[in-house]
């Protein structure tokens, strides 16, 4: 079976929901094959080569002592791979040592750990093939799989950086017992288990039969040949817009605004009277998605830019910049170093610091509305004080 727009997995089936990122990612004869990752991707690769090693050794050896230098190692290691997750570096600390307290309940030394699962089909038959085999129709990963000894029942566990948590039945877990269950045709059933390292939480298991996974295979197929059928690269903006790198170019937002290659003004068209059109309305919410997903990948580019240039962005009527705020105690300071000298000022005033342990903002602003002023001032003279900025786009 040769296809024009595979293999598939299910990330691809996923972004085949718009027309226009499958047509920029997988068709586009100018397509850039090569991206950089987001930090959604970052995190997730380098917590998934995190937890490879550490499920290896846990494998290897019973005891499954980690000392604090072999954790932050491990951690250091994959987000060299991964840089892009490095402002996330403190989670995915906590992410590797929750998982090294709470591994795996079914754990075994003869489990595999991260596959890359290939099939093809030849002469009406499925079989395996190599994960970069041009004749693969689906491929996948699974992170910690387990057969039993009578290869009739398969365990997989799959990790999960993202902040929802949901069950084991996804269309992504199906998609992988399904390539599983291809390539070791003897099983009865394939349990699969999602683990949220984020919340050190694994999911129910859910058992995959010969029956589901025959609904499964029915979907596949039938979404693969509307894919490889397809005519049309229509935008069809949805939940994954937030995700999408081409969400700059999207048709959807092209259709709603213009720019003036001149002066680079950007202008509505106007064109959208939804009074009692339902179908525009819906067009209108899905426009509304990328637009929200546009202001703040617009945002982001603009801050940058502003605080790498030290300076500020003027337009008619607006000015973009970081201002400086409010000046007020610097509690970093006091909570590192001074917090034993403020607890003996307000001993020394015999007043109980327990009321003001706190030590953040708000207890500040209770201080200063005390009536003993000498020690308000004895206060004062020792807490350092600071002066933040804060970005802000603002009416002139």
């Amino acid at each position: 079976m040769k296809l024009k727009y595979g293999p598939y997995s299910p990330s691809r089936l996923d972004v085949a929901t718009c027309g226009h990122a499958f047509f920029k990612r997988y068709v586009d004869p100018n397509r850039v094959h090569e991206k950089n990752e987001t930090l959604p991707q970052a995190r997730g690769g380098a917590v998934h080569e995190a937890l490879e090693q550490v499920t290896k050794r846990l494998m290897d050896n019973s005891s499954g002592v980690f000392s604090e230098h072999d954790v932050r190692n491990l951690v250091s290691e994959a987000i060299k791979r991964h840089p892009a997750a490095y402002p996330e570096l403190a989670e995915i600390l906590e992410m590797v040592k929750g998982y090294i307290r709470k591994p795996p309940l079914h754990l075994t030394s003869d489990a595999e750990t991260e596959l890359r699962l290939a099939v093809k089909m030849d002469g009406g038959t499925w079989s395996e093939c190599g994960y970069d085999d041009p004749a693969a129709f689906a491929r996948g990963r699974a992170d910690i799989l387990t057969i039993s000894d009578d290869l009739k029942t398969a365990l997989v566990y799959d990790h999960k950086t993202q902040p929802n948590i949901e069950e084991a039945d996804t269309a992504q877990m199906g998609f992988y017992a399904w390539v599983i269950s291809k390539i070791y045709p003897s099983l009865e059933e394939i349990q699969t288990i999602l683990h949220f390292p984020r919340y050190n939480h694994y999911s129910a298991p859910h058992t995959w039969t010969k029956e589901r996974l025959a609904q499964v295979e029915d979907i596949l197929m039938t979404q693969v040949e509307m894919i490889e059928n397809r005519q049309d690269w229509c935008a069809t903006p949805h939940k994954n817009c937030q995700y999408c790198p081409f969400v700059q170019e999207c048709p959807a937002y092209k259709d709603l605004f213009s720019t003036d290659p001149t002066t680079g003004e950007v202008s509505h068209k106007g064109q959208f009277k939804i009074l009692g059109d339902q179908q525009r309305a819906v067009q209108l919410a899905g426009v509304i998605n990328v637009l929200d997903n546009l202001i703040g990948s617009y945002s982001k580019e603009l801050r940058e830019f502003i605080k790498v240039s030290g300076g500020s962005v003027a337009i008619p009527g607006m000015i973009f910049e970081y201002r400086a705020g409010e000046e007020g105690i610097d509690w970093d300071t006091v909570n590192k170093k001074l917090k034993a000298n403020i607890v003996d000022i307000f001993r020394h005033h015999n007043v109980d610091p327990m009321m003001f342990m706190s030590f953040n903002q708000t207890a500040s602003k209770s201080i200063w509305m005390m009536e003993n002023e000498q020690l308000i001032k004895d206060l004062a003279a020792v807490m350092p004080r600071k002066r933040t900025t804060k970005y802000d786009g603002y009416k002139v």
